[in-house]
């Protein structure tokens, strides 16, 4: 089973170790904020010098830029890739519509991660599963199950 990891940056510590835990089961991964000579990896630093210079831009004057048209078109080819999603929560919007995206193409879905109370939406019925921390074992047994023999 190929597994597309879509989080935030500010997760970056968790992707990578989430990963790394999934490819020791034998899945293949794609995390975003790997670059590999496999794979293009954009962080908004390469696109402004600090964080504040991204007031200076809208959602329409961002994604103009080449850097972020490659990216864009670096994460869809690898979300076409994958036979499924986990969206490691905490996330935000770009992740929520890669999920969105997987659904809509028939790839699973899964969400894994914080689930804090208060915070919820009806939308995560989408999903195949949803996970909390503590149920990593129990999310990789239920994608195991998946797995083409």
């Amino acid at each position: 089973m190929k597994i597309y990891i879509a989080s935030s940056w500010k997760n970056q510590e968790r992707v990578l170790w989430l990963a790394e835990r999934l490819e020791q089961e034998g899945f293949e991964v794609d995390a975003f904020c790997r670059a590999t000579d496999k794979r293009y990896s954009f962080h908004w630093s390469e696109f402004v010098d600090d964080e504040a210079e991204l007031l200076k831009y809208d959602a329409i004057s961002f994604i103009q830029d080449y850097r972020v048209v490659r990216a864009f078109n670096e994460d869809k080819s690898w979300l076409d890739w994958a036979d499924t999603v986990i969206m490691l929560m905490p996330c935000g919007r770009s992740s929520h519509l890669e999920a969105g995206y997987a659904v809509g193409k028939g790839k699973g879905l899964y969400i894994y991660g914080d689930f804090p109370k208060g915070e919820f939406d009806v939308m995560y019925g989408f999903a195949n599963g949803l996970f909390r921390n503590e149920e990593l074992t129990l999310m990789i047994q239920e994608l195991g199950q998946e797995m083409p023999k």
